[in-house]
């Protein structure tokens, strides 16, 4: 059984005059509380282990110190990040702003930061200490368990047009997306960049510093056209103030060109772009439609976003 510390463990561990008990958002453990300096900081989960956990750290700090809006972990006296309980934890400032509404604004603020973070030139030793990314070892037997379990979801919720536009979408991942990235990767690995695997509104605030990346701990070292893909597909999910839907194609065009500032892809990235977006959409988006629970589904906003998300095809989303 997992030993979850208190707030009053966590707090005694990493000396800070309070932690709350009751966590920020409902999604994870997001404790905040004072340091003993009188800075006001979150608690929560980092990376699983003691070597994830300190690159995480190394990640963010290497980061942070280029001029990248983003936590990184709280200079204590006390290890931060460190073991409490089971779990590896870490304290970041706490970072006070506003949620992302949408809009052509907010979504060109977001892809800039996105392209500043994969652009920060980091040292070897750093970026093999990170998570590696791994494609699944898929065979055709899971995707049809997963057009199984969701046939039991998606007509009742959303209706049979969705269920054949996620069965067309398993069927084109196997034959065509999944064995062409595979190929090309494993031919000359695709551009990688330490990114947080996690890029979507919940994610971020709007600072009067600019947006700030809140929650990078789901970090590895991956492929970047992978993260710009999965930003489509993640970006305004269980985000009570986005729109209820996915992008429009002016956020789309608009998050492009704040990422670009920062990053010009490869024409081999240009050319896998529709297969990288259904491989997102596969391992992403049906993952968020068998994941999502009644509370989920009875939420109109959520809904909005689930129904865009299981009829969207790649071809809606080109690069400009």
């Amino acid at each position: 059984m997992t030993q979850t510390p208190t707030s009053e463990e966590l707090a005694k561990a990493f000396g800070l005059d309070f932690v709350d008990s009751e966590s920020l958002t409902p999604w994870a453990t997001v404790l905040r509380g004072r340091s003993s300096e009188g800075q006001q900081i979150v608690v929560k989960r980092t990376a699983d282990s003691r070597e994830r956990a300190l690159a995480m750290a190394a990640w963010t700090t290497a980061v942070e110190r280029d001029g990248v809006p983003i936590v990184a972990p709280v200079p204590l006296p006390q290890e931060n990040p460190q073991q409490v309980g089971d779990d590896w934890w870490v304290v970041y400032p706490f970072i006070a702003g506003d949620p992302y509404r949408g809009g052509e604004g907010d979504a060109r603020a977001a892809g800039d930061l996105l392209g500043r973070i994969h652009a920060v030139p980091l040292p070897q030793d750093l970026t093999a200490a990170m998570r590696q990314y791994e494609f699944p070892d898929t065979a055709w037997a899971d995707v049809e368990t997963d057009l199984n379990t969701l046939a039991d979801i998606l007509p009742e919720q959303l209706g049979e047009q969705a269920m054949r536009s996620v069965r067309a979408l398993g069927q084109l991942w196997w034959d065509d997306s999944l064995p062409a990235l595979r190929e090309e990767d494993a031919n000359a690995p695709l551009p990688r960049a330490v990114l947080s695997s996690d890029f979507r509104a919940t994610n971020i605030v709007h600072s009067p510093h600019g947006v700030v990346l809140i929650d990078p701990d789901n970090g590895g070292y991956e492929p970047r056209l992978f993260e710009l893909a999965m930003a489509i597909v993640l970006f305004h999910r269980e985000a009570p103030d986005a729109p209820a839907r996915m992008f429009s194609d002016e956020e789309w065009l608009a998050f492009y060109s704040g990422y670009e500032q920062h990053i010009t892809l490869t024409d081999r990235e240009r050319r896998l772009w529709p297969a990288a977006l259904r491989h997102m959409l596969w391992e992403e988006g049906t993952w968020v439609l068998e994941d999502t629970d009644a509370d989920g589904w009875a939420d109109a906003r959520e809904h909005g976003y689930l129904r865009d998300l299981a009829l969207t095809t790649a071809e809606r989303f080109p690069l400009p």
